[in-house]
């Protein structure tokens, strides 16, 4: 499927699983991630918190242990409760440190160019409770950018059940998936998630994988042939007439490629060939015959070099001509500027003499009017005493 092309896992998370209360391993940007220590220190067992569990969701076959009479790989396998490394040992612990009640988490995040997703498990163990709540869980968004994340403990880091699980993940809405089993999550992770088919080829596949992954490969006595059948049983079976038609292509294709090649190698050598009989030739004729016509071209290079030289003058040239020629364009706006100026000086300058006699013509007849207007105020005076004596005749008069 287009959608899955390189989903890798980004992060490995433990929530109360196992030996760790909180574990957050991050991958690089390809997915690897490797696991370096000494022997029994618990590569193995953290490895086994992951895989191939969360792949198809089992937790009864020997991913845990060492797989034990597997010699058909259809043949089914399963933990026995006898055996110390079981899914309830991997969630509770085994020894004297073990737990008699604890939930946990174990669940991966993958990414790719388009989407990303995370798969994951949840479960419940009471030490001789017959009740073993497990639930398994798929977050699916579309955006490989936005953050995605799952809350699986509460805020004072105690792992939630399936209630308050779903509860606190209500708001992821429809990207949230939980499911009761693991056939039903398997289904969906081999469709959605790895985009096979159904769940039966990505079963294989796991089972392959927990075949391959088994310590009794390096115990020394170990069939090879659970190998050969996990190899066979991993994938769908191809028609023989079908290879044979991809290998007599294959084959046309190789001859097709290996008379390109040699074909190649005769082109470079005749390239070779032709070069060095082209310069062999040259040199006896400048040997023998082409003294003058080589001292002529050298006289014409050195030509050509100096008019090469000269037409990066001009070049040169033309560049400040183009300049010089700008700049006299606006040094004659500058002047026609300043011509305009000059005009419009001239103009007030002679409106300034106009004024300026008008002005001289005006205070004229500004003193005459000012001589006049004392003569007038004399002449009221005059009347005023006048008319004061007329009074006092008058009065005399009456008397």
């Amino acid at each position: 499927m287009p959608l899955n092309e390189q989903l890798v896992p980004v992060s490995f998370h433990l929530r109360n699983f196992n030996k760790y209360l909180k574990l957050d391993l991050q991958a690089s940007q390809r997915g690897n991630l490797t696991l370096i220590g000494e022997n029994a220190v618990g590569k193995t067992t953290l490895a086994n918190c992951f895989f191939p569990m969360l792949i198809d969701g089992s937790i009864a076959t020997p991913s845990f242990n060492a797989a034990k009479g597997t010699d058909r790989l259809d043949k089914a396998a399963r933990n026995s409760a006898q055996d110390a490394r079981n899914f309830d040992s991997m969630l509770l612990g085994w020894g004297p440190d073990a737990m008699k009640v604890r939930t946990g988490y174990s669940y991966i995040h993958f990414k790719s160019a388009r989407r990303q997703a995370i798969t994951g498990i949840g479960a419940t163990r009471t030490t001789g409770n017959p009740s073993k709540p497990t639930w398994w869980f798929l977050i699916v968004n579309s955006d490989p950018q936005a953050a995605l994340d799952v809350i699986t403990t509460d805020h004072d880091g105690k792992c939630l059940d399936k209630s308050a699980f779903k509860q606190a993940n209500a708001a992821l809405g429809d990207q949230l998936q939980i499911f009761d089993t693991a056939a039903a999550y398997r289904d969906q992770v081999a469709t959605v998630v790895y985009g096979f088919d159904g769940g039966q080829a990505l079963s294989k596949l796991a089972s392959a994988y927990r075949l391959l992954a088994s310590p009794i490969l390096t115990a020394g006595n170990a069939k090879f042939t659970p190998i050969i059948e996990a190899l066979k049983n991993a994938q769908e079976g191809i028609d023989p007439q079908t290879i044979r038609r991809i290998a007599d292509s294959q084959r046309e294709v190789n001859y097709t490629n290996g008379l390109l090649e040699r074909l190649g190698r005769v082109y470079k050598r005749l390239i070779k060939i032709r070069k060095d009989i082209f310069w062999g030739n040259l040199n006896f004729l400048d040997s023998q015959a082409l003294t003058n016509y080589a001292d002529t071209q050298q006289r014409l290079t050195k030509a050509q070099t100096t008019l090469d030289e000269a037409h990066r003058e001009i070049e040169a040239c033309d560049q400040q001509l183009v300049t010089i020629q700008a700049s006299l364009k606006t040094a004659s706006l500058q002047v026609d500027a300043l011509r305009e100026q000059q005009a419009v000086q001239k103009l007030i300058k002679t409106q300034r003499a106009q004024l300026q006699q008008t002005i001289a013509s005006l205070n004229q007849r500004l003193a005459t009017y000012q001589a006049q207007l004392q003569q007038l105020d004399d002449a009221k005076q005059q009347l005023a005493d006048c008319v004061a004596k007329i009074e006092e005749i008058d009065h005399q008069r009456n008397g």
